[in-house]
């Protein structure tokens, strides 16, 4: 008999710096995010991406889902479960609070208006908004040759923190997000709210 091989692999790792990026396209199916060779969104498919800035601690990735489990009185463990909720988000805290066409993305109700010689937004009294398409880039340690680069993307999400930021001379105003991920049923099922990947040795787009 056999033994089993290991698996450790310094080019699945995942470490940053990241950065993170707002208004991409959204790919059709069997598509997904085309990166640049320097590993920013490519811009013919993404011409209107915006770079979200610094970070205070970087980004966070989480994906998961809420097991409801069914039980029987004859039995202490459950029989069965179904999955009754899901869940994908980026989050994390940006320090760019005064740039403002990033104001508007972290807040969907907010306006952008510049008026005699300041750059702001306007805010109070909308109930309609548009949702972002999302990614962290991040480089795959231990790549060989050209850099390749890992992708969180979420197709379709919102900001659902808003924005908040402390003014002080002990740190700089930071303002967390939590942009969540909502489904497009129009999409395949299994391929309606994101996609993740890592390129692979030798990439270039």
């Amino acid at each position: 008999m056999a033994g089993t091989a290991d698996n450790f692999s310094s080019t699945t790792l995942a470490i940053g710096p990241g950065k993170m990026y707002a208004g991409l396209a959204i790919p059709g199916a069997g598509g997904r995010l085309i990166l640049h060779t320097d590993g920013t969104p490519d811009s013919t498919q993404n011409p209107s991406a915006l770079h979200l800035g610094y970070t205070e601690a970087g980004t966070e990735w989480k994906q998961g889902q809420t097991l409801t489990p069914f039980r029987a009185d004859e039995d202490n463990f459950p029989i069965v479960s179904r999955i009754t909720d899901e869940e994908a988000s980026i989050s994390g805290s940006l320090l760019q609070i005064m740039d403002f066409d990033i104001d508007v993305i972290l807040n969907p109700l907010n306006t952008r208006s510049n008026l005699a010689g300041t750059q702001g937004s306007t805010f109070g009294g909308l109930t309609t908004f548009s949702y972002q398409s999302v990614a962290v880039i991040f480089p795959i340690e231990g790549s060989s040759g050209p850099v390749v680069y890992g992708v969180f993307h979420l197709y379709k999400a919102v900001n659902d923190a808003g924005s908040a930021a402390k003014i002080t001379s002990k740190a700089l105003g930071a303002s967390p997000f939590s942009f969540k991920g909502h489904v497009i049923p129009t999409r395949t099922a299994g391929d309606r709210v994101g996609r993740k990947y890592r390129q692979t040795a030798g990439a270039t787009s």
